[in-house]
């Protein structure tokens, strides 16, 4: 009876975790990425307030720095967004040609006739079209929602970082002088993990971004610096984001490049800077410290998508991180944080 009552409170406590994030969404995700931000830029402050620079002037100049970088990247992308757009038309010409030279293909191959095709085209296209427009109007979506509370970010992220010594010493008041040490450790490990996993990836993506633009400018694909920022900025949600980045860019190739043998080899060396991305810069920039098991990633994009959309995508594999590090320092959660964490073989 005990132990069905220890099960039915922390089921409990789960669903009420759980709807507690749900609803509280528009609070959590600025405030969350706040801290993210903030613990990021905790460094560059510090080192500021040691040649005598006032908190205050510190934390602004942190917090002006994210809004210039981030802000930047945002007004590149919604610029290159809205070239592509503009010339929409221009891009549907190229994808009619590559779909009539594929039906003269298929011809040829299958022995089925343009007009078939055409008929088969037409009771199909519908449905594939609303698919994909529902598709972008999601994604789209998910962007302005992330990115419209830009600004409450900005001031969370100025006020975390003006007040970390206060948040950390009323933290501290929960814990006995005994536990100091060992709070303090890991607060300090949970630090160093959020601070690794953002610096890590940002230092990523700007390779990868690199390596992407170069490719595009050397094969002379149109619009290079809206596949390149886009490419670049997928890859933060793992396993799924790293496939777009990668399959976009190779439709492109294949509607505007001609030869078939220059379409393999853009596919080839896209692929290979993919590989690259994720199992030399990866390990070696971001490290195997902020690393959690394949299966936890995927639960965390899961759960993620479905309670804060896009933004739950981004942030919860590095709230399962720390999660194990939490877990692991926790008496009776120590089997989660041995879960959670990357697979080691014998």
């Amino acid at each position: 009876m005990k132990t069905l009552n220890k099960t039915n409170q922390i089921l409990f406590f789960i669903l009420v975790f759980f709807v507690l994030l749900y609803f509280g969404s528009s609070f959590l995700v600025p405030f969350i990425f706040s801290a993210f931000f903030a613990s990021l830029m905790t460094p560059f402050s510090n080192m500021l307030e040691k040649i005598r620079i006032p908190r205050a002037l510190s934390s602004l100049g942190s917090t002006l720095v994210i809004f210039i970088v981030v802000g930047g990247i945002l007004y590149i992308l919604v610029k290159q967004i809205s070239l592509f757009v503009s010339d929409i038309s221009q891009v549907r010409g190229e994808i009619q040609t590559l779909i009539q030279n594929i039906q003269s293909e298929i011809a040829s191959i299958l022995n089925i006739t343009l007009e078939e095709q055409k008929q088969i085209w037409q009771n199909r296209s519908a449905d594939i079209i609303t698919r994909i427009e529902l598709a972008l109007t999601t994604f789209l979506g998910n962007i302005l929602n992330t990115t419209g509370g830009f600004l409450l970010v900005l001031v969370y992220t100025f006020l975390l970082l003006y007040f970390r010594d206060k948040f950390e010493n009323a933290f501290m008041q929960y814990f006995t002088k005994e536990k100091e040490g060992e709070v303090r450790e890991v607060i300090t490990r949970v630090s160093r993990v959020v601070h690794h996993y953002l610096w890590g990836r940002a230092q990523v993506m700007a390779l990868l971004g690199i390596m992407y633009y170069i490719t595009f400018l050397i094969f002379d694909i149109p619009y290079a610096g809206l596949l390149t920022i886009f490419g670049a900025l997928v890859t933060i949600i793992p396993y799924l984001g790293p496939l777009i980045s990668g399959i976009l860019p190779i439709l492109f190739g294949i509607i505007y490049l001609q030869d078939i043998y220059i379409i393999v080899l853009f596919t080839l060396i896209i692929v290979t800077e993919q590989l690259v991305e994720s199992y030399v810069f990866e390990p070696l920039i971001i490290g195997r410290e902020v690393k959690i098991n394949p299966l936890a990633v995927i639960i965390a994009i899961t759960l993620g998508s479905m309670i804060w959309g896009l933004a739950g995508m981004i942030l919860f594999v590095p709230l399962f991180a720390i999660f194990k590090i939490i877990s692991s320092h926790t008496p009776g959660l120590e089997p989660v944080g041995y879960f959670l964490g990357p697979s080691r073989h014998r």
